[in-house]
């Protein structure tokens, strides 16, 4: 189950990415990320009918890290989505991969098996693979489009602090449950970005408080409330390295759509893919 919804994450992910770059939406980052956080939240919101469980100070603590964190990193993400191409920026996000292994041991303090290792650098190889320049050929090739393009580094610097983001959700739903942490996350982070993009963008937060402006925005959000949720239910039903190296196949949605929607090269990525097949597979294996 926690394989279909780690899929689902994926797509989604995919999707939204794309629907970043459109150019009709293409406002402040800061902006974009407080108007998927509104519509994720208000989409998330039924979820409270289910209940509200016991809260503990461990809930808070990953509740709090995470809010500081989670922040600066959505928001550097979107800024290096709009700035560079899918085909780029996505290949970095293998990145949170490698240090979600360290950090959900000193948080979480779980450890993978080492058939789920194998099959998480099977995947990042996967990833690198993709991402592999095959004109010049050079075995750095991968990194030195974070010197070229400045929006891939800033997704790099988010991939990171996302690393840390996994273990602090897993803590939180571990503390509390799927359904309320989704619910209540959203809109806590709602209402505390708020003051943040009103102080940072007073003029063009009035302007986009409009039917027009919040009808192309709304499908941003509906795409984040369809990933965040089966992310979290995953992290309940599985390790969070696991959930997030297939969630990592979004790479390849992410691509898939840049070439569909705009015509971003789209070549030799078949060894690739199945790379990245075999990783999940192994990851799948681990899990049982």
């Amino acid at each position: 189950m926690w394989l279909i919804l780690s899929f689902i994450n994926a797509a989604m992910t995919g999707l939204q990415n794309a629907y970043f770059k459109k150019r009709d939406v293409q406002i402040s980052p800061i902006l974009m990320a407080w108007s998927v956080l509104v519509v994720s939240s208000i989409l998330f919101s039924p979820l409270f009918l289910l209940g509200i469980p016991h809260l503990n100070h461990t809930f808070w603590v990953a509740v709090f890290w995470r809010l500081i964190i989670d922040s600066l990193a959505f928001t550097l993400y979107i800024k290096g989505v709009q700035m560079s191409p899918l085909s780029l920026t996505a290949p970095m996000l293998s990145l949170t991969t490698l240090f979600v292994l360290i950090t959900q041991f000193l948080i979480d303090h779980l450890v993978p098996t080492p058939i789920g290792v194998v099959g998480v650098i099977v995947i990042v190889i996967g990833i690198y693979i993709l991402h592999f320049d095959h004109d010049t050929k050079h075995i750095l090739s991968p990194f030195k489009a974070i010197i070229r393009e400045r929006g891939v580094l800033i997704v790099s610097i988010a991939a990171i602090l996302w690393s840390f983001v996994v273990a602090f959700q897993k803590l939180g739903v571990d503390n509390s449950n799927p359904y309320f942490y989704t619910a209540f996350f959203q809109l806590f982070w709602a209402i505390c970005f708020t003051p943040v993009a009103i102080f940072t963008h007073r003029k063009e937060f009035l302007s986009i408080l409009n039917f027009k402006m919040a009808k192309k925005l709304f499908p941003a959000g509906a795409f984040d409330a369809m990933q965040v949720f089966p992310q979290y239910v995953a992290y309940a039903l599985a390790l969070p390295v696991y959930v997030n190296a297939v969630g990592n196949t979004q790479i390849l949605f992410s691509s898939i759509f840049g070439w569909f929607f705009y015509k971003e090269k789209l070549e030799k990525h078949i060894i690739p893919t199945i790379l990245i097949v075999i990783g999940v597979v192994l990851v799948t294996i681990a899990q049982k």
